[in-house]
């Protein structure tokens, strides 16, 4: 479903929901608690200090002023990121370092990379990939950077790195591939226009999961979301973010979020036939779209969009695969008021066959009119009916039922 048929779903709300009452009608990591304000800011603050008490003025990426023929000046370093991801247990990836430049006094032929500009600015980050794995891993380079208003793809430029410095296997002779027991460092890099750079605080840095047996269909693990600050605001912002669920308001940066209410560490269990489904928290939050996503969101009304997300871990303890995309969810309104059916494309992609004695997280997102969301009083998640992969019911039609705490 693509993002305009968002804004179809806030009529198709009020008619349902304020209407209809009593009509049973559908609308189609660690949990971590926010900090406040000032610890936001105390975070920021120290984390601002380390990154700069680390800053020794030395050049990460030398090879662009060789590469452009330019004068190139440090505006931003930070030598500890602490940017880790996880595709599995034993191959992860990190971001080890990044500085940001300015550029000038380039060769005419050189202001290609900046849009004909006489000026602008470099991005380099050096990563890690590490494969302590049992099996070679491979990666095809996909990685983007996205501006905060969801409105920019910064390009990547693999070119203004020297090629000795890329991330690669010098042991093989695929460029996709990374062997199993090595550890592989390398930079990348991102260039952009002065207008880009003065309105970037913290975009999102996404790197394509790895896959298996060079073979995409086979991936292993997630997408890479990370927010590279690029000042201190972009601190604080990044800051807020990562204890937010990753949904993708936060990380296609589709919307900006004000949390109303969570509660983690819930943990309630429920089963159909073997399948546990642990209810692991909530979150509410005003949303305001990005510039990207406006229009998108434009008959919510004026009195803004009100997000839940709720996070969900199914261990599939039965016999049975089940598909992953058919696992429906929907929201039970004040018992009878309405029903709502969850906003897939706010969510994380959820596709491939859940076999047995597999386990994983799923969240889940419901969308509001504020004025409305201030008249309910009760909200119930219904997990299931499991389906397979041609969108048949299995375990009898069953469902669970989760009440959802809700700021009193």
């Amino acid at each position: 479903m693509g993002m305009n048929k968002l804004a179809l779903f806030g009529t198709i709300l009020t008619a349902l929901l304020l209407g209809a009452c009593g009509s049973d009608t559908d609308v189609k990591e660690e949990v971590v608690k926010p900090v406040t304000a000032e610890d936001q800011k105390e975070d920021a603050i120290e984390t601002e200090k380390e990154s700069n008490s680390n800053d020794d003025g030395a050049i990460l990426n030398p090879f662009i002023a060789k590469d452009l023929n330019a004068d190139v000046e440090v505006v931003y370093t930070n030598k500890n990121p602490e940017l880790k991801h996880e595709f599995s247990k034993d191959v992860t990836i990190q971001i080890d370092e990044y500085q940001i430049v300015h550029v000038s006094n380039m060769n005419e032929s050189s202001k290609t990379n900046f849009d004909g500009e006489d000026e602008g600015y470099v991005l380099t980050y050096k990563m890690t990939l590490v494969n302590n794995s049992e099996e070679d891993v491979y990666y095809a380079g996909g990685v983007s950077l996205l501006s905060d208003d969801g409105v920019d793809y910064i390009i990547p430029r693999q070119h203004l790195v020297d090629r000795d410095q890329w991330l690669k296997d010098d042991s093989s002779e695929n460029f996709s591939q990374y062997s199993k027991g090595q550890t592989f460092t390398g930079m990348n890099a991102h260039s952009m226009t002065k207008a880009q750079f003065e309105k970037l605080s913290s975009p999102t840095l996404k790197i394509d999961a790895l896959f298996l047996n060079d073979d995409v269909s086979q991936k292993l693990g997630e997408d890479v979301i990370f927010k590279i600050p690029f000042n201190e605001e972009g601190v604080e912002k990044a800051a807020f973010s990562s204890q937010l669920y990753q949904d993708k308001m936060t990380t296609d940066n589709i919307a900006e979020k004000e949390l109303i209410f969570d509660k983690a560490d819930i943990n309630e269990t429920k089963e159909i036939d073997g399948v546990k489904v642990t209810l692991n928290g909530v979150q509410y939050a005003n949303i305001t779209p990005t510039e990207a996503y406006k229009d998108s969101f434009s008959d919510f009304g004026e009195s803004g969009v009100v997000a839940l997300t709720a996070k969900i871990t199914v261990e599939n303890g039965s016999d049975t695969p089940f598909d992953k995309f058919f696992v429906d969810r929907k929201l039970i309104i004040d018992e009878n008021r309405g029903t709502m059916f969850n906003q897939g494309m706010l969510e994380p992609s959820y596709r491939g066959i859940f076999n047995p004695g597999e386990k994983a997280e799923f969240l889940t997102v419901f969308l509001f009119r504020k004025d409305e969301f201030d008249i309910f009083k009760k909200f119930e998640l219904v997990v299931g009916p499991l389906k397979d992969s041609e969108a048949n019911p299995l375990f009898k039609e069953k469902t669970i039922t989760f009440v959802l705490p809700m700021k009193k």
